[in-house]
């Protein structure tokens, strides 16, 4: 397997050209992302990117595909020949900082077939590049569709028959798909989530995950609360990669840069959230997700109990023999706080956004947290 695959990643979608400067990839690395997808095989972007430890997924080296409102289902094989993507691949320049090949987006499982066959032979001519494919989330392509508009788009009748027919077809090492939950629901992305998990753990796969820095909204800025929730129910469900949309503009308003290239008020949220994200990821990523509860009180091995006085995802996690839990709080206000207490038996590290403390051994332990931040916590 290649390598990107061991780590936790921080990915965005678009870098825009008058932000190609290296002050502006500096500052894309120091919001905490390490991969682009989306992009161009600029090679004067691509060194910049090298020497501030960014990767890229790039784009228009095979024949691209969307889904969109299913009207094309079953038609990729008509229009995305096979000469084409041989031809692409023998004539793309590589540069070490492309990792992988963009393959398309929010295909309909009509189609799965063919791409199967299509990710087998980009992997076969470019096997140093992994294939990058993002699927539809369970209300297809937007959230305001009808259950027939949703099921027209992914091409069966639920969210977990559209992933089992990725998992039949499609020979990659991870799932990765979007939800933009502030046009659905938390419930909705929860269960999306939940699936999307489920089908990684029981086929060995990484569960990447894509949400929204922008908004639909023109008169809304997401917020940090908003950022946190998305980035903190996703690593619940042990997702091993969270992508933000957008960095720069690709579609709806109040990306991360404006038109000019300057940074908006995104920016210095997205680095304080993605900063938590790679705080917690240091340890959480050495474990291997198992399940998720929505719940205030649980037990989880030697968790002998799990007491929030807040609801919470509780993500429960092990590695080799090792358990290990990860609290996010259902509803992200950071203006609140919120207790958890567990009775533990073993030696037991607690890990904030802020810290890594070794608790005193006396069994039960009562944490007092910030209501939009999570923590997990391993016994051994």
């Amino acid at each position: 397997m290649n390598t990107f695959f061991d780590k936790f990643h921080i990915g965005t979608y678009y870098f825009q050209k008058n932000a190609r400067t290296e002050q502006g990839v500096k500052d894309l690395s120091e919001s905490g992302i390490d991969v682009v997808f989306c992009i161009d095989n600029d090679r004067e972007m691509l060194d910049l990117f090298s020497k501030y430890g960014v990767s890229a997924v790039v784009s228009g080296v095979v024949p691209g595909w969307f889904g969109g409102h299913g009207e094309n289902a079953g038609t990729m094989c008509k229009t995305n020949k096979r000469e084409a993507y041989i031809d692409g691949i023998n004539a793309f320049v590589d540069h070490p900082a492309i990792v992988g090949i963009d393959a398309g987006d929010e295909p309909s499982s009509v189609d799965f077939p063919y791409y199967g066959q299509m990710i087998a032979l980009m992997k076969e001519l470019a096997p140093s590049k992994f294939p990058y494919l993002n699927i539809y989330p369970s209300y297809g392509m937007l959230a305001a569709n009808t259950e027939e508009q949703s099921e027209k788009e992914l091409g069966v009748p639920t969210y977990k028959d559209y992933i089992d027919a990725y998992g039949k077809n499609i020979d990659l090492p991870y799932l990765s798909f979007d939800h933009y939950y502030l046009t659905s629901s938390p419930d909705r992305l929860f269960s999306d989530l939940k699936t999307a998990a489920v089908y990684c753990r029981d086929n060995g796969k990484k569960l990447y995950y894509v949400g929204q820095v922008n908004s639909l909204d023109p008169d809304h800025y997401v917020t940090e609360d908003e950022l946190a929730f998305q980035a903190f129910s996703a690593m619940a469900h042990g997702a091993s990669a969270v992508s933000w949309a957008c960095y720069s503009a690709g579609w709806w308003h109040h990306n991360v840069l404006d038109p000019d290239g300057s940074k908006t008020e995104q920016y210095e949220k997205l680095k304080k959230i993605n900063h938590k994200m790679i705080a917690l990821s240091k340890k959480y990523i050495k474990y291997s997700w198992i399940d998720t509860e929505r719940t205030t009180e649980t037990a989880f091995g030697a968790f002998e109990s799990i007491v929030s006085t807040k609801e919470a995802l509780v993500g429960k996690f092990v590695s080799n023999g090792k358990e290990a839990i990860f609290v996010s709080p259902v509803e992200y206000d950071s203006a609140s706080g919120y207790t958890l207490t567990v009775k533990v038996n073993g030696k037991v590290t607690l890990y904030t956004v802020d810290e890594k403390a070794e608790l005193p051994e006396n069994g039960v332990y009562t944490i007092a947290l910030n209501g939009a931040e999570p923590c997990f916590i391993t016994v051994e």
